[in-house]
């Protein structure tokens, strides 16, 4: 292929003399450059590939659209049209790649070889996949894993790509549909046809070899298959060795610096941090040196790496060289999502929340409010460009910044962002997500939380209130422990609330509105055997009589008709002494 590159003036002349013939020789020429070929000779660019392409087309249509044209000419047409796809999905132009593809199938009287054919469906899934059609991409792969199968390759056709491939773009569809499990399972066959190939056929396919390896150990890792990841990540590490990074820096430095990252993890898992350390630092040179050639992939990839690297540094009381990672990372971040903001303004929002609990670990309230802070700008126009997308973690962040404000002592900063929170949440709650509900009433919870520590008493036993309603329908099995749990935490929220309401009543001089306060607080006793609830009330119970006896016990009898209660405590051999969740 590297000499007819070389020689490709001498067919463009002989095209220009003897339009027959020379076209056929200039269209052959071109189609050799095209083709892929021995992995050792370097693939040429992308774009020179496409204009080749271009090139060969117009030759075959000239040939296949003039008098007297042979059958073959429109063969070759077709087959031109299937290589000008193929550069197209090469350089990310997916749509019109599916476009050229359409116009090959419609070249009339065309003959297809089932190798041709089977390239076509890869193309297509391949274009698919690039224009995050997923679903659409998995039907295609399919047929393609399944032409392939049915073909009995000859040498003529090596060049249409084979069954390695196929499977490789059919797990890599089968991941992005988090079918994770039968992903593996594919890449698992591929890789066990790699292994059994010849070195003259690995030669074909050796791109294809360091991909499935790289992204199968990822797949294991995924499924917390440690062992078995760093297994296939030490051949994957020999396939992607320095003779591959020089042939195809652009593919193989990628697929290290995620592979160096998901072995870290994995060797962290296994009970070895120290090799955990240094395999994430080895991501972070790799990434570091694809940033040196190429800014627009390697920056996404060290951000990756560093995250990475940034969590094997974590160490209890010594945050120091976590924060330079994490503060890195946002930096790299913001100096994309200020490029493309559309793309990576979550990803900014991301990096800043984890800066921002790296903050919270190292007891600095202050700075890690400012990130999250950050943050919640990131997410605020994430979600303006992509609601249903974004909103959600819009939502969740609001509640975490809610919960540092608190922490700092803004009340009402966090009253605010909590408020917001579960305005969010409400929105796609629908009957029968029980689920979405159970996560309506824990953001009510830190509502009423950070409500109750406002001095809001009444807002405050308002937000428990619709929180114990939520979860009071939740469904009861063996996946309801979460729910009762949560339930549990509600209402020892509630009556922490109601105490405080009735307390700041009594202190006001208000009465009455204690009694309904406490009355609500005795009521909520009754109907539940929480220990933590019980206790609450017969504490308000005894310091009201203590300190108020003179004002609360006549506004109860009022009220009631009844004394004011000695004993509120509810017997019962159930209860309980579990200490409920946190967030109260």
């Amino acid at each position: 292929m590297g000499l007819v590159r070389v020689l490709l003036p001498l067919p463009r002349t002989a095209a220009r003399f003897g339009p027959g013939p020379g076209r056929r020789l200039l269209g052959a020429a071109l189609t050799r450059c095209l083709a892929p070929d021995w992995v050792l000779l370097r693939p040429p660019p992308p774009w020179r590939r496409l204009a080749w392409a271009e090139e060969a087309t117009a030759v075959y249509r000239a040939l296949a659209e003039r008098k007297g044209a042979r059958p073959r000419d429109r063969d070759l047409l077709a087959r031109s049209l299937v290589w000008q796809a193929y550069a197209l999905v090469l350089v990310g132009r997916c749509e019109q790649a599916c476009t050229v593809m359409d116009a090959s199938v419609a070249v009339p009287d065309a003959r297809w070889s089932p190798a041709q054919r089977a390239l076509l469906l890869h193309l297509r899934a391949q274009a698919q996949f690039g224009l995050g059609r997923p679903a659409d991409a998995l039907g295609s792969a399919g047929e393609c894993v399944a032409a392939y199968r049915r073909l009995v390759p000859t040498r003529r056709d090596r060049t249409l790509g084979g069954l390695p491939g196929a499977l490789r773009t059919y797990a890599l569809v089968l991941a992005a549909l988090n079918r994770t499990e039968e992903s593996v399972a594919v890449y698992e066959e591929c890789a066990g046809l790699v292994r059994d190939m010849s070195v003259r056929e690995l030669s074909h396919v050796a791109l294809v070899r360091v991909r499935v390896m790289c992204e199968l150990a990822s797949g294991l890792a995924e499924l917390d298959r440690h062992e078995q990841a760093l297994s296939v990540g030490r051949e994957a590490r020999d396939t992607a060795d320095a003779i591959m990074v020089r042939v195809a820096p652009e593919i193989v430095r990628p697929l290290r610096v995620r592979l160096f990252a998901d072995l870290a993890r994995c060797l962290e898992a296994t009970g070895d941090p120290s090799a955990a350390r240094a395999t994430a630092e080895e991501a972070v040179a790799e990434a570091r040196t694809l940033v040196g050639r190429d800014r627009t992939t390697g920056d996404p990839l060290l951000i990756l790496a560093l995250d990475c690297l940034a969590d094997r540094l974590r160490e209890p009381g010594s945050p120091a060289s976590e924060l330079n990672a994490r503060r890195e990372a946002v930096d790299l971040s913001a100096h994309l999502a200020g490029e493309r903001p559309d793309t990576y303004d979550p990803l900014h929002a991301v990096c800043l929340e984890r800066l921002a609990d790296c903050h919270k670990a190292a007891g600095e309230h202050r700075e890690a409010v400012r990130a999250g802070e950050r943050a919640v700008a990131a997410y605020r126009r994430a979600a303006d460009r992509d609601p249903a997308a974004q909103e959600p973690q819009l939502a969740r962040v609001l509640v975490d910044v809610s919960l540092l404000r608190r922490d700092d002592g803004d009340l009402d900063g966090a009253v605010g962002d909590a408020r917001e929170a579960v305005a969010l949440t409400r929105r796609p709650a629908e009957p029968g997500r029980p689920a979405h509900h159970a996560l309506t009433a824990r953001r009510l919870r830190v509502l009423g939380r950070a409500l109750r520590d406002a001095g809001d008493h009444g807002a405050a036993v308002a937000s428990y209130r619709e929180a114990e309603s939520i979860l009071a329908d939740a469904p009861e099995g063996p996946g309801a422990g979460p729910y009762t749990a949560s339930l549990a935490a509600t209402r020892t929220g509630l009556a922490l609330a109601l105490d405080a309401e009735a307390r700041a009543h009594l202190s006001g001089g208000r009465a009455d509105e204690a009694v309904a306060a406490l009355r609500s607080l005795l009521a909520l006793t009754r109907r539940t055997e929480g220990t933590q609830v019980h206790a609450r009330c017969v504490t308000a119970f005894a310091d009201a009589r203590a300190k108020y006896a003179a004002t609360v016990v006549p506004a109860w009898t009022r009220a009631t008709g009844e004394e004011f209660p000695t004993f509120v405590y509810r017997p019962s051999g159930t209860t309980g002494g579990d200490r409920p969740p946190g967030g109260n």
